[in-house]
């Protein structure tokens, strides 16, 4: 289904890329924290036949190499570097947590290069000023702990499920109750391989270091579709920074999720599909 390739732009680390078939315009799909390239294959096999779908593994994640400093900045560096190595036609961004924030800024930036964007619930910089009240905080830090661990996939995703964070509601429970068994080994697997340097910015408070949201959202002129997970379910974009941030983009179409939470594409697969099955012809 892929073809896996390295590429490598002078004084980056080389990222891992994976190349779909040529059906249909360039969808370029940018995965979270902590999570890597094939998080995505799911919705890709959904639209496989309509796109040309590539996906990378972020510096310092999956097969990437490690990286010398991990802000928001530095991976969208990374991809403005080798963009043009992927792809000689504006293409659209497919972006997830991270990868959200790196997709607008990209689409502010290059303009040109940019066809639309899909944001999927990026966290707002001022949920992320205070992470440190949300469970978020303590799975970061399990992150930072068992990032690129030598113990085995089950022993991990045992630990994971033991792990005790906060849940939306503020009630300190296992994530094992929160996620299911398949859930944890996957994430214990994209763990395994994740430089354990990759949240520090995070936590610090440093991630969006050198990057204005509000007003990179404005400058934006392509098409942008926006799906909101449900803070009730642990989404990361409170409604009245939503609404701030987001008005003044130029072309917006914005779905906001009842019962689903951050993972979107991983949670309500089927209905993210249609969501982009309905959004991706409509852009020219």
């Amino acid at each position: 289904m892929f073809t896996p390739r390295r590429i490598q732009s002078p004084g980056r680390p080389a990222l891992a890329l994976f190349d779909g078939a040529r059906q249909g315009p360039t969808v370029v799909f940018l995965h979270g924290l902590a999570r890597r390239a094939c998080d995505w294959n799911p919705l890709i096999s959904s639209l496989n036949s309509s796109i040309h779908p590539v996906s990378l593994d972020w510096r310092g994640h999956g097969e990437s190499d490690r990286g010398g400093g991990y802000l928001v900045e530095d991976y969208v560096q990374d991809l403005q570097a080798i963009l043009p190595l992927i792809a000689h036609h504006p293409v659209i961004l497919v972006g997830h947590s991270l990868g959200a924030l790196v997709a607008a800024e990209m689409a502010c930036r290059e303009p040109s290069k940019i066809a639309a964007v899909v944001l999927e619930d990026p966290p707002t910089p001022g949920f992320l000023q205070q992470l440190d009240s949300t469970g978020y905080y303590d799975l970061f830090k399990a992150y930072v702990r068992w990032g690129g661990t030598p113990v085995t996939v089950p022993h991990l995703a045992a630990e994971l499920a033991r792990l005790e964070i906060l849940d939306p509601l503020g009630k300190k429970r296992p994530l094992g109750q929160m996620r299911d068994s398949a859930s944890l080994r996957f994430m214990a697997h994209c763990l395994k391989s994740m430089d354990p340097a990759c949240p520090m910015p995070v936590l610090n408070g440093q991630w969006l270091q050198g990057i204005q949201l509000g007003q990179s959202l404005r400058g934006i002129q392509c098409p942008v579709l926006l799906l909101r997970g449900d803070p009730a379910f642990g989404g990361m974009m409170p409604a009245a920074e939503t609404d701030a941030l987001f008005t003044p983009v130029a072309d917006l179409t914005r779905l906001d999720w009842t019962g689903v939470g951050h993972q979107i594409h991983g949670t309500a697969t089927e209905a993210m599909a249609r969501a982009l099955w309905a959004f991706l012809p409509t852009v020219g």
